[in-house]
């Protein structure tokens, strides 16, 4: 077990999704008590019921100040405190080039990457800084933020924000006793990353079985992470068992070099 996990209440954003609902299992398995936070209601609710125990799912617009604050106040309804926050709600866009890029994409893409990290992160401050007694943040953004891909520039401009907002809330709250760190997962087994790989291999002229070939032959592992992988990390970061980790981006690519 993670030392410093069990009885915290924890809130996960975007909570539904592959990733996030693996996080909040995670984190339940270790002790935590969690908040399953998503614009869908009833997956969220049906992802909490699943883990059972103490889990609670919440629909909520994380891209509104209300609904950000929402998450929050979810976790202090149920639980009474907010501990943990994780900041992992995100969309991919359409893969399309700079000439050609489509700006409602461009709003939906920042509207919930970066918009909706930047308001969870508020909403959550302003509880932890509250309660007085630290806390941790954590922000999912992608390797995508460290590197460019053609074809992805809105993604990829996205989670350079969301890598950017982290490390100046990690300098403004440090005095406070709560921790932010950022976790950018390279290729996923998702819905996301094959929404993706449609799309850049289309670009590319190959389909998307060609294109999930050549890009495990690229991660040095020779395959995409399970999002079980990336809970582990995800909970590993959020415990006390790294106490000094702080302002930090951690990668886990399999091996892919971002720089």
């Amino acid at each position: 077990m993670l030392h410093g996990l069990n009885g915290k209440s924890v809130v996960v954003t975007g909570g539904a999704g592959v990733i996030g609902s693996a996080v909040s299992r995670r984190l339940a398995a270790e002790g935590a008590r969690v908040v399953v936070a998503d614009l869908d209601a009833d997956a969220a609710r049906k992802i909490a019921e699943l883990i059972g125990g103490d889990a609670v799912g919440v629909g909520v617009d994380i891209t509104t100040p209300a609904g950000a604050e929402a998450s929050v106040d979810a976790a202090v309804q149920a639980f009474g405190r907010l501990d943990l926050f994780h900041a992992n709600a995100g969309v991919e866009c359409m893969v399309r080039t700079v000439t050609d890029f489509d700006v409602a994409d461009y709003h939906r893409v920042f509207g919930v990457n970066v918009l909706g990290a930047f308001l969870s992160a508020q909403a959550a401050v302003r509880r932890l800084t509250a309660q007085g007694d630290g806390g941790s943040i954590l922000f999912t953004a992608s390797i995508a933020a460290l590197m460019g891909t053609g074809g992805t520039s809105i993604y990829n401009a996205s989670k350079h924000a969301v890598h950017g907002l982290a490390r100046c809330l990690a300098l403004e709250v440090a005095g406070s006793g709560i921790r932010v760190n950022t976790l950018a997962p390279g290729v996923v087994e998702s819905r996301m990353m094959d929404s993706l790989g449609a799309g850049l291999g289309a670009l590319a002229g190959v389909d998307e079985a060609a294109f999930k070939g050549g890009m495990k032959r690229a991660v040095p592992l020779g395959r995409y992470a399970t999002p079980e992988e990336i809970a582990a990390t995800a909970a590993w970061i959020l415990s006390d068992e790294v106490p000094y980790l702080h302002g930090e981006v951690l990668t886990v690519g399999g091996g892919i070099a971002p720089y």
